[in-house]
Protein backbone atom coordinates (compact mmCIF):
# COMPACT_ATOMS: atom_id res chain seq x y z
CA UNK A 1 0.00 0.00 0.00
CA UNK A 2 2.86 2.37 0.94
CA UNK A 3 3.96 1.41 -2.06
CA UNK A 4 1.88 3.21 -4.54
CA UNK A 5 2.66 6.73 -2.07
CA UNK A 6 5.87 6.34 -1.27
CA UNK A 7 5.95 9.74 -0.29
CA UNK A 8 5.42 11.12 -3.78
CA UNK A 9 8.79 11.57 -3.61
CA UNK A 10 9.77 13.31 -7.40
CA UNK A 11 12.32 15.52 -4.98
CA UNK A 12 14.26 13.23 -3.42
CA UNK A 13 15.18 11.05 -5.86
CA UNK A 14 13.85 12.12 -9.21
CA UNK A 15 13.39 15.50 -8.69
CA UNK A 16 14.17 17.86 -11.99
CA UNK A 17 15.22 21.09 -9.91
CA UNK A 18 14.47 24.45 -11.15
CA UNK A 19 14.43 28.19 -9.56
CA UNK A 20 13.05 31.15 -8.20
CA UNK A 21 14.30 33.90 -5.46
CA UNK A 22 13.51 32.34 -2.13
CA UNK A 23 11.13 35.17 -0.40
CA UNK A 24 13.09 35.92 3.47
CA UNK A 25 10.20 35.15 5.22
CA UNK A 26 10.26 31.65 4.47
CA UNK A 27 11.99 30.92 7.52
CA UNK A 28 11.13 34.08 9.35
CA UNK A 29 8.02 32.60 11.08
CA UNK A 30 7.74 29.40 11.93
CA UNK A 31 5.82 27.54 9.05
CA UNK A 32 3.92 25.46 11.96
CA UNK A 33 2.25 28.69 13.39
CA UNK A 34 1.44 30.62 10.45
CA UNK A 35 -2.06 29.93 10.20
CA UNK A 36 -2.31 32.50 7.46
CA UNK A 37 0.29 30.95 4.71
CA UNK A 38 -1.88 27.41 5.39
CA UNK A 39 -5.13 28.91 5.04
CA UNK A 40 -3.95 30.79 1.48
CA UNK A 41 -2.20 27.51 0.30
CA UNK A 42 -5.83 25.56 1.34
CA UNK A 43 -7.97 28.12 -0.34
CA UNK A 44 -6.16 28.21 -3.39
CA UNK A 45 -5.67 24.98 -4.24
CA UNK A 46 -8.85 23.61 -3.68
CA UNK A 47 -11.87 25.93 -3.18
CA UNK A 48 -14.62 24.70 -5.83
CA UNK A 49 -13.33 21.46 -6.67
CA UNK A 50 -14.33 17.85 -5.68
CA UNK A 51 -11.30 17.07 -4.02
CA UNK A 52 -9.97 18.40 -0.30
CA UNK A 53 -7.26 18.20 2.24
CA UNK A 54 -7.54 19.15 5.94
CA UNK A 55 -4.37 19.75 7.90
CA UNK A 56 -4.27 19.67 11.59
CA UNK A 57 -2.01 20.64 14.03
CA UNK A 58 -1.25 19.88 17.33
CA UNK A 59 1.09 21.50 20.51
CA UNK A 60 1.03 22.59 23.68
CA UNK A 61 -1.67 25.19 23.08
CA UNK A 62 -4.03 23.06 21.82
CA UNK A 63 -5.45 22.20 18.20
CA UNK A 64 -6.49 23.28 15.08
CA UNK A 65 -7.68 21.96 11.92
CA UNK A 66 -7.94 23.65 8.50
CA UNK A 67 -9.81 22.60 5.31
CA UNK A 68 -10.94 23.35 1.64
CA UNK A 69 -12.36 21.24 -0.60
CA UNK A 70 -15.56 18.87 -1.21
CA UNK A 71 -16.22 15.58 -0.69
CA UNK A 72 -17.57 14.26 -4.12
CA UNK A 73 -20.09 12.35 -2.34
CA UNK A 74 -23.27 13.77 -3.90
CA UNK A 75 -23.41 16.45 -0.81
CA UNK A 76 -22.30 20.11 -0.98
CA UNK A 77 -19.94 19.08 2.17
CA UNK A 78 -16.54 21.23 2.61
CA UNK A 79 -13.51 19.04 3.64
CA UNK A 80 -13.26 19.40 7.53
CA UNK A 81 -11.98 17.89 11.21
CA UNK A 82 -14.50 15.68 10.85
CA UNK A 83 -14.30 14.53 7.27
CA UNK A 84 -13.66 11.16 6.59
CA UNK A 85 -10.83 9.64 4.64
CA UNK A 86 -8.96 6.65 4.39
CA UNK A 87 -6.00 6.99 6.15
CA UNK A 88 -3.96 3.76 4.31
CA UNK A 89 -0.63 2.93 5.96
CA UNK A 90 -0.64 5.34 8.58
CA UNK A 91 -2.59 2.09 9.77
CA UNK A 92 -0.13 0.31 10.94
CA UNK A 93 1.07 2.27 13.32
CA UNK A 94 -2.53 1.50 15.43
CA UNK A 95 -0.88 -2.31 14.88
CA UNK A 96 2.28 -1.81 15.95
CA UNK A 97 0.62 -0.14 19.41
CA UNK A 98 -2.32 -3.22 19.33
CA UNK A 99 0.93 -5.44 19.56
CA UNK A 100 2.57 -3.39 22.03
CA UNK A 101 -0.33 -3.43 24.20
CA UNK A 102 -0.76 -7.24 23.88
CA UNK A 103 2.86 -7.61 25.26
CA UNK A 104 2.42 -5.20 28.08
CA UNK A 105 -1.17 -7.88 29.11
CA UNK A 106 1.17 -10.44 28.66
CA UNK A 107 -0.46 -11.84 25.75
CA UNK A 108 2.23 -11.68 23.31
CA UNK A 109 6.03 -11.81 23.38
CA UNK A 110 7.96 -9.61 20.53
CA UNK A 111 10.38 -12.23 20.42
CA UNK A 112 7.41 -15.26 19.73
CA UNK A 113 7.65 -16.69 16.46
CA UNK A 114 4.58 -15.59 14.62
CA UNK A 115 4.04 -19.56 13.74
CA UNK A 116 2.90 -19.91 17.57
CA UNK A 117 -0.53 -17.71 16.81
CA UNK A 118 -1.20 -19.48 12.95
CA UNK A 119 -3.26 -22.54 12.20
CA UNK A 120 -0.86 -25.34 13.07
CA UNK A 121 -1.79 -26.58 9.41
CA UNK A 122 0.02 -22.73 7.84
CA UNK A 123 3.74 -23.65 7.12
CA UNK A 124 5.57 -20.20 7.57
CA UNK A 125 8.54 -19.69 5.90
CA UNK A 126 12.22 -19.61 7.63
CA UNK A 127 15.56 -19.57 6.61
CA UNK A 128 18.46 -21.22 8.24
CA UNK A 129 16.51 -22.66 11.20
CA UNK A 130 15.46 -18.80 11.69
CA UNK A 131 11.62 -18.60 12.43
CA UNK A 132 9.82 -14.99 11.69
CA UNK A 133 9.00 -13.47 15.39
CA UNK A 134 6.34 -10.59 15.98
CA UNK A 135 8.84 -7.87 16.14
CA UNK A 136 10.52 -8.61 12.76
CA UNK A 137 7.18 -8.06 11.29
CA UNK A 138 6.86 -4.90 13.29
CA UNK A 139 9.73 -3.56 12.04
CA UNK A 140 9.63 -4.83 8.19
CA UNK A 141 12.76 -7.16 8.84
CA UNK A 142 10.53 -10.51 8.11
CA UNK A 143 11.99 -11.13 4.76
CA UNK A 144 8.46 -11.47 3.57
CA UNK A 145 8.03 -9.29 -0.37
CA UNK A 146 6.84 -5.68 0.05
CA UNK A 147 3.71 -6.46 -1.49
CA UNK A 148 0.85 -9.27 -1.87
CA UNK A 149 0.59 -9.31 -6.18
CA UNK A 150 1.60 -12.32 -5.86
CA UNK A 151 -1.51 -13.42 -4.61
CA UNK A 152 -4.60 -14.19 -6.37
CA UNK A 153 -7.55 -11.49 -4.30
CA UNK A 154 -11.33 -11.90 -5.23
CA UNK A 155 -11.74 -8.63 -5.09
CA UNK A 156 -10.98 -6.87 -8.14
CA UNK A 157 -11.15 -3.26 -6.90
CA UNK A 158 -9.00 -3.99 -3.56
CA UNK A 159 -5.84 -5.92 -3.86
CA UNK A 160 -5.36 -6.43 -0.21
CA UNK A 161 -8.44 -8.02 0.48
CA UNK A 162 -7.71 -11.48 0.94
CA UNK A 163 -8.93 -14.06 2.97
CA UNK A 164 -7.08 -15.76 5.70
CA UNK A 165 -7.07 -18.94 3.21
CA UNK A 166 -4.84 -17.35 1.11
CA UNK A 167 -2.84 -15.63 2.94
CA UNK A 168 -1.90 -19.09 4.52
CA UNK A 169 -1.60 -20.10 0.93
CA UNK A 170 0.68 -18.02 0.21
CA UNK A 171 3.11 -18.19 3.23
CA UNK A 172 3.12 -21.89 2.66
CA UNK A 173 4.34 -21.95 -0.54
CA UNK A 174 7.21 -19.14 -0.33
CA UNK A 175 10.71 -18.89 0.14
CA UNK A 176 12.63 -16.41 2.32
CA UNK A 177 15.51 -14.52 0.04
CA UNK A 178 17.49 -13.80 2.93
CA UNK A 179 16.96 -15.14 6.71
CA UNK A 180 14.84 -12.66 9.19
CA UNK A 181 16.05 -10.00 11.18
CA UNK A 182 18.88 -9.35 8.02
CA UNK A 183 17.23 -6.95 6.45
CA UNK A 184 14.80 -3.67 6.86
CA UNK A 185 12.46 -3.83 3.81
CA UNK A 186 8.42 -2.32 3.73
CA UNK A 187 6.29 -5.29 3.73
CA UNK A 188 2.17 -4.42 3.60
CA UNK A 189 1.82 -8.30 3.50
CA UNK A 190 3.87 -8.59 7.09
CA UNK A 191 1.95 -5.80 8.96
CA UNK A 192 -1.18 -7.16 7.78
CA UNK A 193 0.37 -10.91 9.01
CA UNK A 194 1.12 -9.22 11.82
CA UNK A 195 -2.49 -7.85 12.58
CA UNK A 196 -4.15 -11.06 11.47
CA UNK A 197 -2.07 -12.76 14.49
CA UNK A 198 -3.07 -10.55 17.05
CA UNK A 199 -6.69 -11.22 15.93
CA UNK A 200 -6.45 -15.10 16.17
CA UNK A 201 -5.03 -14.43 19.41
CA UNK A 202 -7.40 -12.22 20.99
CA UNK A 203 -9.73 -13.81 19.39
CA UNK A 204 -11.60 -10.33 18.09
CA UNK A 205 -11.50 -8.70 14.99
CA UNK A 206 -9.21 -6.06 13.95
CA UNK A 207 -11.94 -3.16 14.38
CA UNK A 208 -13.52 -4.24 17.58
CA UNK A 209 -9.65 -4.49 19.05
CA UNK A 210 -8.65 -0.80 17.73
CA UNK A 211 -11.63 0.29 18.96
CA UNK A 212 -11.79 -1.09 22.14
CA UNK A 213 -8.10 -0.78 23.20
CA UNK A 214 -7.22 2.18 21.56
CA UNK A 215 -10.06 4.52 20.39
CA UNK A 216 -12.59 4.62 23.43
CA UNK A 217 -9.65 5.42 25.95
CA UNK A 218 -8.83 8.09 23.58
CA UNK A 219 -12.32 9.29 22.50
CA UNK A 220 -11.56 8.56 18.76
CA UNK A 221 -15.28 7.76 17.75
CA UNK A 222 -14.59 8.47 14.09
CA UNK A 223 -12.07 5.39 13.47
CA UNK A 224 -13.20 2.63 12.27
CA UNK A 225 -12.27 -0.25 9.59
CA UNK A 226 -16.23 -0.58 8.60
CA UNK A 227 -18.02 3.13 8.60
CA UNK A 228 -21.69 3.44 10.31
CA UNK A 229 -24.47 5.27 7.99
CA UNK A 230 -23.14 8.47 9.83
CA UNK A 231 -20.08 7.96 9.10
CA UNK A 232 -20.24 7.12 5.54
CA UNK A 233 -22.26 10.39 4.81
CA UNK A 234 -19.24 12.08 5.86
CA UNK A 235 -16.87 9.81 3.93
CA UNK A 236 -14.83 12.02 1.27
CA UNK A 237 -14.37 9.63 -2.25
CA UNK A 238 -11.03 9.04 -2.99
CA UNK A 239 -9.66 10.25 -6.55
CA UNK A 240 -6.70 9.43 -8.99
CA UNK A 241 -4.02 12.01 -10.37
CA UNK A 242 -6.22 12.70 -13.29
CA UNK A 243 -9.54 13.60 -10.69
CA UNK A 244 -11.26 10.34 -11.49
CA UNK A 245 -13.58 8.48 -8.69
CA UNK A 246 -12.23 5.80 -6.87
CA UNK A 247 -14.26 2.52 -5.54
CA UNK A 248 -13.32 2.73 -1.81
CA UNK A 249 -10.78 -0.10 -0.64
CA UNK A 250 -13.24 -2.77 1.27
CA UNK A 251 -11.32 -5.62 3.58
CA UNK A 252 -14.43 -7.91 4.32
CA UNK A 253 -12.05 -10.75 4.74
CA UNK A 254 -9.99 -8.93 7.42
CA UNK A 255 -6.79 -10.59 6.15
CA UNK A 256 -4.38 -7.82 5.30
CA UNK A 257 -6.93 -4.66 7.21
CA UNK A 258 -3.79 -4.31 9.55
CA UNK A 259 -1.92 -3.55 6.90
CA UNK A 260 -4.35 0.00 5.82
CA UNK A 261 -7.98 -0.68 6.73
CA UNK A 262 -8.64 2.01 8.86
CA UNK A 263 -10.66 5.26 8.53
CA UNK A 264 -10.44 8.30 10.10
CA UNK A 265 -10.82 12.60 10.55
CA UNK A 266 -8.26 14.73 11.52
CA UNK A 267 -10.24 15.67 14.88
CA UNK A 268 -9.85 12.17 15.60
CA UNK A 269 -6.21 11.64 14.42
CA UNK A 270 -5.14 14.68 16.55
CA UNK A 271 -6.43 13.34 19.57
CA UNK A 272 -4.21 10.00 18.55
CA UNK A 273 -1.23 12.16 17.84
CA UNK A 274 -1.13 14.46 21.09
CA UNK A 275 -1.15 11.28 23.37
CA UNK A 276 2.11 9.89 21.20
CA UNK A 277 3.80 13.00 22.10
CA UNK A 278 2.44 13.16 25.94
CA UNK A 279 -0.27 16.45 25.45
CA UNK A 280 -2.47 13.62 26.51
CA UNK A 281 -2.62 12.23 29.65
CA UNK A 282 -3.12 8.14 28.61
CA UNK A 283 -2.14 5.11 29.74
CA UNK A 284 -1.44 4.31 26.16
CA UNK A 285 1.46 6.85 25.75
CA UNK A 286 4.21 4.91 27.40
CA UNK A 287 3.32 2.23 24.75
CA UNK A 288 3.55 4.60 22.08
CA UNK A 289 6.61 5.61 23.24
CA UNK A 290 8.04 1.98 22.68
CA UNK A 291 7.10 1.65 19.26
CA UNK A 292 8.90 5.28 18.79
CA UNK A 293 12.05 3.65 19.89
CA UNK A 294 14.44 3.55 16.72
CA UNK A 295 15.38 0.21 15.23
CA UNK A 296 16.98 0.31 12.02
CA UNK A 297 18.57 3.13 11.25
CA UNK A 298 19.85 4.41 7.56
CA UNK A 299 16.87 2.64 5.47
CA UNK A 300 16.83 3.72 2.18
CA UNK A 301 13.86 5.79 1.32
CA UNK A 302 12.72 5.11 4.77
CA UNK A 303 15.19 6.50 7.50
CA UNK A 304 15.79 5.72 11.23
CA UNK A 305 12.30 3.21 11.39
CA UNK A 306 10.70 2.29 14.53
CA UNK A 307 7.39 0.46 15.04
CA UNK A 308 6.44 1.56 12.62
CA UNK A 309 7.45 5.25 12.93
CA UNK A 310 9.94 6.14 10.23
CA UNK A 311 11.79 9.95 9.97
CA UNK A 312 12.15 9.42 5.70
CA UNK A 313 15.88 10.40 6.20
CA UNK A 314 14.40 13.90 6.76
CA UNK A 315 16.98 16.52 7.39
CA UNK A 316 16.11 19.20 10.32
CA UNK A 317 17.70 21.32 13.26
CA UNK A 318 18.73 19.42 16.13
CA UNK A 319 16.15 20.95 18.26
CA UNK A 320 13.51 18.61 17.12
CA UNK A 321 13.11 14.99 16.59
CA UNK A 322 10.73 13.74 13.86
CA UNK A 323 8.69 10.78 12.94
CA UNK A 324 5.75 10.42 11.08
CA UNK A 325 4.05 7.53 8.23
CA UNK A 326 2.61 8.61 5.47
CA UNK A 327 -0.31 6.49 3.40
CA UNK A 328 -1.35 6.31 0.00
CA UNK A 329 -3.89 3.90 -1.96
CA UNK A 330 -5.25 3.30 -5.50
CA UNK A 331 -8.79 3.53 -3.98
CA UNK A 332 -7.25 7.74 -4.10
CA UNK A 333 -6.44 8.72 -1.33
CA UNK A 334 -3.06 10.45 0.23
CA UNK A 335 -2.32 10.51 3.86
CA UNK A 336 0.02 11.54 6.89
CA UNK A 337 0.34 11.81 10.14
CA UNK A 338 3.66 12.88 11.92
CA UNK A 339 5.36 14.65 15.21
CA UNK A 340 7.82 16.15 16.73
CA UNK A 341 9.11 14.56 20.02
CA UNK A 342 11.28 17.43 21.12
CA UNK A 343 9.01 20.24 20.78
CA UNK A 344 5.93 18.43 21.26
CA UNK A 345 3.75 19.22 18.19
CA UNK A 346 2.11 17.14 15.66
CA UNK A 347 0.71 17.29 12.01
CA UNK A 348 -2.12 15.51 10.32
CA UNK A 349 -2.88 15.99 6.34
CA UNK A 350 -5.16 13.94 4.95
CA UNK A 351 -6.29 14.37 0.87
CA UNK A 352 -8.87 12.47 -1.29
CA UNK A 353 -6.60 12.41 -4.10
CA UNK A 354 -3.34 10.07 -4.58
CA UNK A 355 -1.22 11.73 -7.66
CA UNK A 356 -2.15 15.35 -6.88
CA UNK A 357 -0.31 17.37 -3.69
CA UNK A 358 2.00 15.39 -1.93
CA UNK A 359 -0.06 15.01 1.79
CA UNK A 360 3.21 13.80 2.90
CA UNK A 361 5.43 16.81 1.89
CA UNK A 362 3.56 19.05 3.38
CA UNK A 363 3.12 17.33 6.46
CA UNK A 364 7.03 17.03 6.92
CA UNK A 365 7.49 20.80 5.62
CA UNK A 366 5.17 21.82 8.46
CA UNK A 367 7.04 19.70 11.20
CA UNK A 368 10.16 21.44 9.73
CA UNK A 369 8.40 24.74 10.64
CA UNK A 370 8.54 25.86 6.40
CA UNK A 371 6.25 28.73 5.70
CA UNK A 372 3.66 27.25 2.92
CA UNK A 373 4.84 30.54 0.70
CA UNK A 374 3.75 30.55 -3.22
CA UNK A 375 6.93 29.46 -3.97
CA UNK A 376 7.03 26.07 -2.24
CA UNK A 377 3.31 25.12 -2.80
CA UNK A 378 4.14 25.22 -6.37
CA UNK A 379 6.36 22.67 -6.25
CA UNK A 380 3.85 20.75 -4.52
CA UNK A 381 2.62 18.88 -7.77
CA UNK A 382 3.69 18.79 -11.32
CA UNK A 383 1.78 20.57 -14.11
CA UNK A 384 -0.61 18.94 -16.78
CA UNK A 385 0.71 15.72 -17.77
CA UNK A 386 3.37 15.21 -15.56
CA UNK A 387 5.04 18.19 -17.11
CA UNK A 388 7.23 20.69 -14.68
CA UNK A 389 9.56 23.32 -14.71
CA UNK A 390 13.08 23.23 -14.30
CA UNK A 391 16.78 22.99 -15.32
CA UNK A 392 17.04 19.11 -15.61
CA UNK A 393 18.76 18.23 -12.41
CA UNK A 394 18.93 15.27 -10.33
CA UNK A 395 19.28 15.86 -6.26
CA UNK A 396 20.01 13.44 -3.49
CA UNK A 397 22.03 14.05 -0.31
CA UNK A 398 25.97 12.63 -0.62
CA UNK A 399 25.66 9.74 1.61
CA UNK A 400 29.61 10.67 3.62
CA UNK A 401 29.03 14.44 4.05
CA UNK A 402 25.62 14.64 3.48
CA UNK A 403 25.79 17.88 1.17
CA UNK A 404 23.42 18.50 -1.47
CA UNK A 405 24.94 16.43 -4.67
CA UNK A 406 23.49 16.11 -8.30
CA UNK A 407 23.49 13.06 -9.03
CA UNK A 408 22.12 13.23 -12.74
CA UNK A 409 21.45 15.21 -15.90
CA UNK A 410 18.27 15.26 -18.08
CA UNK A 411 19.97 15.12 -21.58
CA UNK A 412 18.96 18.21 -23.47
CA UNK A 413 17.95 20.25 -20.26
CA UNK A 414 19.45 24.30 -19.23
CA UNK A 415 21.91 21.93 -17.04
CA UNK A 416 23.03 19.28 -19.80
CA UNK A 417 23.56 22.39 -22.63
CA UNK A 418 25.77 24.54 -19.51
CA UNK A 419 27.34 21.24 -19.08
CA UNK A 420 26.89 20.58 -15.85
CA UNK A 421 27.34 16.84 -14.34
CA UNK A 422 26.97 14.43 -11.75
CA UNK A 423 29.47 14.57 -8.81
CA UNK A 424 28.88 18.85 -8.23
CA UNK A 425 27.79 19.73 -4.94
CA UNK A 426 25.13 22.74 -4.71
CA UNK A 427 26.07 25.04 -1.96
CA UNK A 428 23.78 27.31 -2.84
CA UNK A 429 20.17 28.26 -4.00
CA UNK A 430 20.48 31.67 -5.09
CA UNK A 431 21.58 32.98 -1.55
CA UNK A 432 19.90 30.41 0.51
CA UNK A 433 23.02 28.35 1.58
CA UNK A 434 21.98 24.23 1.14
CA UNK A 435 23.10 22.85 4.33
CA UNK A 436 20.93 21.45 6.85
CA UNK A 437 18.78 21.43 4.09
CA UNK A 438 17.05 18.15 2.47
CA UNK A 439 16.60 17.17 -0.97
CA UNK A 440 13.21 18.01 -0.57
CA UNK A 441 13.10 21.37 0.39
CA UNK A 442 16.18 22.30 -1.79
CA UNK A 443 13.88 21.16 -4.62
CA UNK A 444 11.33 23.51 -3.73
CA UNK A 445 13.38 26.25 -3.07
CA UNK A 446 14.34 25.66 -6.52
CA UNK A 447 11.28 26.05 -8.67
CA UNK A 448 9.44 28.50 -10.05
CA UNK A 449 8.18 29.62 -13.50
CA UNK A 450 9.33 29.58 -16.51
CA UNK A 451 11.63 32.06 -18.12
CA UNK A 452 12.86 32.79 -14.96
CA UNK A 453 16.91 32.19 -14.12
CA UNK A 454 18.54 29.96 -11.81
CA UNK A 455 21.44 31.16 -9.99
CA UNK A 456 23.44 27.88 -8.19
CA UNK A 457 27.12 27.85 -6.33
CA UNK A 458 28.53 24.84 -7.31
CA UNK A 459 31.60 23.09 -6.09
CA UNK A 460 33.41 20.49 -7.95
CA UNK A 461 34.71 18.08 -4.87
CA UNK A 462 37.52 16.83 -7.48
CA UNK A 463 38.64 19.97 -8.35
CA UNK A 464 37.94 21.49 -5.11
CA UNK A 465 36.69 24.43 -7.13
CA UNK A 466 33.99 26.26 -6.64
CA UNK A 467 31.39 28.98 -9.13
CA UNK A 468 28.23 29.98 -9.37
CA UNK A 469 26.03 29.66 -12.90
CA UNK A 470 22.93 30.91 -13.74
CA UNK A 471 20.04 29.07 -15.75
CA UNK A 472 17.08 29.80 -17.42
CA UNK A 473 14.03 27.57 -16.25
CA UNK A 474 11.81 25.36 -19.22
CA UNK A 475 8.85 23.62 -19.42
CA UNK A 476 9.76 19.29 -19.85
CA UNK A 477 8.22 16.43 -19.24
CA UNK A 478 10.74 14.60 -16.98
CA UNK A 479 12.00 11.35 -18.59
CA UNK A 480 9.96 7.98 -17.13
CA UNK A 481 12.04 5.67 -14.61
Amino acid sequence: MQKIAQRLKVFTLVVIAILALVPSSLWAQDGFTNDTAIKQFLHERFDGKKIGMVIGLVDERGSRFFGAGGLDNGTSQEANGDTVFEICSITKTFTTLLLEEMVERGEMRLDDPVAKYLPTTVKVPSRNGKEITLLELATHTSGLPRDVQTMASQNKSNPFDYTPEQLYAFLSGYNLPREPGAKFEYSNLGMGLLGHAITLKAEKDYESLVVDRICAPLHMNDTRAVLTPELKARLAAGHDASGKRMANYDFQFQAMVGCGGLRSTVNDLLKYVSAQIGLTSSSLTPLMQKTHEIRHRNSPDYGDTGMDWMDRGEIYPTNMQLLGHGGGAGSGYHTFIGFDKKQRRGVVVLCNQLGGISSETVGWFLLEGVNLTQQITDSLSSGKNGELVGIGVKLELDPESRALQITGIVPNSPAAQAGLSAGLMVQKIDDVATTGKNPTLCAALIRGKAGTKVRLELMNPKRNETNTVELMRQKFTPPKK
